[in-house]
């Protein structure tokens, strides 16, 4: 009975906390976040220390961050701002017809192949039945509708109503219409062309940066709360720790700080290593653009690098990102002479990119970071993937490196976590 009641007790607590967690999710996610960057800015606290003390040292550490923040914005906001007024000034209907060309030959191709279906819908709009008058005029009887079902006596009414059609403004209907059915056809390509032009049309882009400029004072709100908090945990190294340890009974102190300090020095690696992978992958990109004479390379370098902390599908994503910066930036231009050899080489760099990432700098980061084999890697991304999104596959390893250890340390004596845990 007293097991049982020290169960309920300890699931009503675990209740009561996932509560208090959920309702201050976002400040949790400010002291989170400042721990990281704790954990990242860690080894310069630890070199400056001896000469210049914990507080300058913190304090510079901060600096640094603070500086490459601002240096992120100066960098990319203004390519932002400019291909926001290059998607709002776009001609849709000269792009539409530039890529008319190319869009009808791959269309052909997968005809010819069997992959899609010719499309036999004919979208010309036949304008010989209009009267080319100005006004169009018709007399229309019509019989009265409130005849009563009771009184066999009623009147029947009838009434007319004489009809002008402007036939002018019918015939202006007729060829928008025209144009739309050029533009968003029937067929698989103009299906496409559709999706394109709803996600790239002016006022969805004008509605996306309102909302992203919307958002800035919160966004630097949010900065100052974490490096506010991120100034006090570097300045004393386990503050994050000794926190967490003051929530925990006596008699798990022990337990709960090895596993805390193993915690903390797996994920220090981790995201140490996604820092400079992140740089490497910014350099590579940029440079290698800026070579081949690609517009806004850094932008594009720096989400590149972004979306590559995205497991698995990041680099697609981000190659994405690549193209779709280039075809925008570069609408001018002929496609077959210009635009696609500029797309081949974005491509070109962006799997020279990837090559690097797999066989050089993830072998290093995750399985020698995080102490675990490469497929186990791939199904725990899979699994957060399932649950939670883009959001659960980009926390899926720093989590299961937090459960991993708690489990070597509270659960060791299951072979399953034996077998899991034997690398930590």
């Amino acid at each position: 009975m007293k097991l049982n009641k020290r169960y309920i007790i300890g699931a009503i607590g675990l209740i009561l906390i996932g509560l208090i967690l959920y309702y201050f999710s976002d400040i949790v996610a400010y002291i989170v976040i400042a721990w990281v960057l704790s954990m990242i800015g860690a080894p310069m606290v630890e070199f400056l220390r001896p000469y210049i003390g914990k507080n300058l040292a913190a304090l510079a550490t901060l600096s640094v961050f603070v500086l490459l923040i601002g240096l992120i914005f100066w960098i990319f906001i203004p390519p932002l701002i400019e291909q926001a007024k290059n998607l709002s000034q776009i001609d849709y209907d000269k792009v539409g017809k530039s890529l008319d060309e190319p869009l009808k030959d791959w269309e052909n191709w997968l005809i010819s192949k069997g992959i899609i279906e010719k499309s036999t819908m004919d979208s010309t709009i036949v304008l010989d039945t209009l009267d080319k008058k100005n006004i169009y005029t018709k007399d229309i009887v019509i019989d009265s509708l409130v005849q009563s079902r009771l009184d066999t006596n009623a009147l029947t009414h009838q009434l007319v109503v004489h009809v002008e059609i402007d036939a002018k403004g019918l015939e202006n209907s007729y060829q928008n219409q025209e144009v739309a059915k050029t533009h968003h056809g029937s067929d698989f390509f103009g299906r496409i062309k559709n999706e394109l032009y709803g996600f790239v049309n002016p006022s969805t882009v004008q509605h996306f940066f309102t909302g992203v400029f919307g958002a800035f004072s919160n966004i630097l709100v949010s900065i100052m709360s974490i490096l506010f908090i991120a100034f006090f945990f570097l300045r004393e190294q386990g503050l994050f720790l000794t926190g967490i340890q003051s929530l925990l009974p006596n008699e798990r102190e022990e337990h709960a700080s090895m596993a805390l300090n193993e915690i903390s020095s797996l994920l220090k690696r981790y995201f140490i290593g996604i820092a400079i992978q992140m740089t490497i992958i910014t350099i590579f990109v940029s440079a290698s653009l800026s070579l081949l004479g690609i517009k806004f390379p850094l932008l594009i370098g720096f989400c590149a690098a972004l979306l590559n902390v995205i497991p698995y599908i990041g680099p697609i994503l981000g190659a994405a990102v690549g193209v779709f910066i280039t075809i925008t930036s570069g609408l001018d231009l002929s496609f077959y002479d210009e635009l696609l050899p500029m797309i081949f080489k974005v491509l070109a760099v962006f799997a020279a990119m990837q090559l690097i990432d797999n066989f050089i700098l993830q072998p290093n980061i995750f399985s020698k970071s995080v102490k675990a084999h490469p497929l186990e890697i791939f199904l725990v991304v899979l699994a957060a993937g399932k649950m939670g999104g883009i959001v659960g596959m980009v926390v899926a390893i720093p989590l299961y490196t937090v459960l991993r250890v708690i489990a070597k340390v509270f659960l060791s004596e299951y072979k399953v976590v034996q077998r899991l845990t034997k690398n930590i």
